[in-house]
């Protein structure tokens, strides 16, 4: 690991001592977050062993004529990306997102900040709400997305929610859904019934921005996606388990032994792979608009998730690894090479934009097909019409 990113985890260890609970949590996450152990393993390199996308000798286009751009919520970008939220909460982390909304600005992607239950709990502090408003006063031609979970909406009204979205100026919200993270947690919330829909329905209805529904990287179900498209949810960040493990990322935080760590290890591929989860979502809602996150770490996984179903994709740890890391400058060449990758797989499948590669043809192995099949998906069917849907 790089020194200046050693110097930089041990610094925030140091302050995670003093800081309060929610914000301690957030620098601790951060840290915990950045260690390979807590990246799921072997599970999706067999998945995306089972998805093939077709060869065109003669791709029947110039390389130049490959445009990756992409139109979310109005905004029309150079790259169907999204950095992902994972940052915000404490004054110690606007530097790093003055970095990531830059990177967004200049590069024309989409942006979304981490949990905005810190400024919940600080009652609105001027400190914390800076740390997240920070994205939009540096990324202002690109959409930025809010976040808060699932189980925080439980607890506060839709007027504050509302608030959440006016402090950061943010193009819509996420409200983020993690039972195996929470149920690891030390400190975690375990409410996931169904009474809480009608505080989403009411979100939908009083909210004059969309409402994203994403997961944290154990993926989205169709059984999942059924329910929120079913009072009107159009945008799903899938953030399958292929990427970072935050039940792994909250087993660290556990003492060794305890039920609660002994549990999160066990949970080590416990998900539904990125591949799969936009499968699944695409499946029940046809008509939405579908982000792929968890693990779509280069231009290859863009180009097969994009193929399958998704519209864009999100990106995270290796962004933020990248700044922390080398600077800005390391973190724009990292998505530099992501963007020439994806064109270069949309190339070789002779897709000239992105609607043209989600009807290119797509060989399955048997693994993913008998998935399918045990799952109610008709694999031709989807291949053939269901997956250019939209």
């Amino acid at each position: 690991m790089n020194a200046k990113l050693i110097c930089w985890l041990i610094y925030l260890r140091k302050v995670v001592l003093s800081m309060d609970e929610i914000q301690n949590r957030k620098l601790h996450h951060i840290r915990l977050a950045l260690d390979p152990r807590v990246d799921f393993k072997d599970h999706c390199s067999e998945i995306y062993r089972e998805i093939q996308l077709v060869h065109q000798a003669l791709p029947g286009l110039d390389f130049d004529e490959v445009d990756v751009k992409q139109v979310f919520l109005g905004y029309r970008l150079e790259a169907p990306i999204m950095i992902t939220g994972m940052t915000g909460g404490h004054p110690s982390l606007v530097s790093i997102n003055k970095m990531l909304a830059t990177l967004a600005e200049k590069k024309r992607v989409a942006i979304g900040v981490g949990s905005q239950r810190a400024i919940v709990k600080s009652n609105f502090s001027e400190d914390v709400v800076a740390s997240y408003r920070i994205v939009r006063e540096t990324a202002r031609s690109v959409p930025v997305i809010g976040n808060i979970g699932l189980n925080t909406l439980r607890d506060i009204d839709t007027d504050t929610v509302i608030r959440l979205v006016e402090v950061i100026d943010a193009d819509a919200i996420a409200i983020h859904l993690n039972p195996a993270q929470e149920v690891i947690q030390p400190e975690g919330d375990t409410r996931f019934s169904l009474d809480v829909m009608d505080k989403v329905k009411e979100l939908i209805a009083s909210l004059r921005k969309p409402v994203i529904i994403k997961e944290v990287g154990n993926g989205l179900s169709m059984e999942t996606v059924r329910v929120f498209h079913n009072i009107g949810v159009k945008i799903y960040d899938t953030a399958g388990a292929c990427g970072t493990n935050w039940a792994l990322v909250e087993t660290l935080r556990n003492q060794p032994g305890s039920s609660r760590y002994e549990c999160g290890l066990k949970l080590s591929e416990w998900g539904i792979p990125t591949p799969l989860s936009v499968i699944e979502t695409r499946y029940v809602a046809e008509d939405s608009f579908i982000i792929a996150s968890g693990g779509v770490w280069d231009g290859f996984k863009a180009a097969v998730n994009i193929a399958i179903g998704a519209d864009m994709v999100g990106v995270a740890k290796p962004i933020l690894k990248n700044i922390l890391d080398n600077g800005l400058e390391r973190a724009e060449a990292y998505l530099d090479n992501y963007i020439f990758e994806l064109k270069t797989a949309m190339f070789l499948s002779g897709a000239r934009n992105i609607g043209e590669l989600r009807s290119k043809p797509i060989i399955l192995g048997q693994k993913i097909v008998n998935m399918m099949l045990q799952r109610g998906i008709d694999p031709h069917t989807y291949l053939n019409n269901t997956r250019r849907m939209k």
